[in-house]
C-alpha cells in the first residue's frame, strides 16, 4: 500500500543591490615659500691626538709568563675541575660494579677504560698561540668643528586643498518574490476533502 505525500515547494526572496560609488578627488595647490639667511663665513676646527694601546698580557700568559696571583687561581680552578671529574668517574665506576651480578664484566671494561692503549700526540705550538691573545685598542683624533649659525627666516603661504566628494548612491530592490505551492501525491487521497 503506498501512503499518501505532501510535497511542499518553496522559493525565497532575493534582494538585489545596485551601488554607485564615484571617485573622490582632492587637488593640492603648492604653497608659497621664501626663505632667507644670511652666511657667515667663519669656521672653527679643532683635532684631538690619536691614541694606541697594545695589551700583551693574554700573550705573555700563552708563554707561561703569569703573575702569581694568576697561577694560584688557574691552578684552583684547574685542581677543582680534576676533582670533579675524579668524583663523577669514580661513581660511575661504582654504578658498573653493582652491576656485576648481572654477569656483566665490569672490571675488565674498567681496566680497557682507564689502561687501554694510548698513542702519543705530537703538536706544533706557536707563542702565542693566536694573534688575536694580543689586544689592540685604537682611539682615533677626533675632529671638532664650530660654525657660527645663522637662523634662516622662514614665511609659508598656506594654500587650501580643492576637495571634490561626490554623494554616493545605493539602490535596493525585489529581485526575485517568495513563493509556496503544494502537492499531494499517493493512491489512497480522497480529493473530495
Amino acid at each position: 500500500m503506498q501512503l499518501a505525500q505532501l510535497n511542499i515547494y518553496q522559493t525565497f526572496a532575493q534582494t538585489g543591490l545596485q551601488t554607485r560609488q564615484p571617485t573622490m578627488s582632492i587637488r593640492q595647490h603648492h604653497a608659497d615659500l621664501r626663505i632667507q639667511q644670511e652666511h657667515v663665513n667663519l669656521v672653527e676646527i679643532s683635532t684631538t691626538g690619536q691614541r694606541l694601546f697594545i695589551d700583551q698580557t693574554e700573550a705573555f700568559a700563552d708563554a707561561n709568563l703569569k703573575s702569581p696571583l694568576r697561577h694560584s687561581l688557574e691552578f684552583y680552578s684547574s685542581t677543582k675541575q680534576k676533582t670533579m671529574q675524579y668524583i663523577a668517574k669514580t661513581a660511575r665506576e661504582g654504578e658498573q660494579l653493582k652491576r656485576i651480578d648481572r654477569n656483566v664484566d665490569a672490571i675488565s671494561s674498567i681496566a680497557k677504560q682507564n689502561y687501554g692503549p694510548s698513542h702519543p700526540r705530537v703538536n706544533i705550538a706557536y707563542m702565542p698561540s693566536s694573534m688575536s691573545k694580543v689586544a689592540i685598542d685604537y682611539k682615533p683624533s677626533e675632529v671638532h668643528y664650530h660654525v657660527r649659525k645663522s637662523e634662516p627666516t622662514i614665511q609659508v603661504t598656506r594654500r587650501e586643498p580643492d576637495i571634490d566628494i561626490p554623494r554616493w548612491e545605493a539602490n535596493v530592490y525585489l529581485q526575485q518574490k517568495n513563493a509556496i505551492a503544494f502537492e499531494a501525491t499517493g493512491a489512497a487521497i480522497d480529493r473530495n476533502l
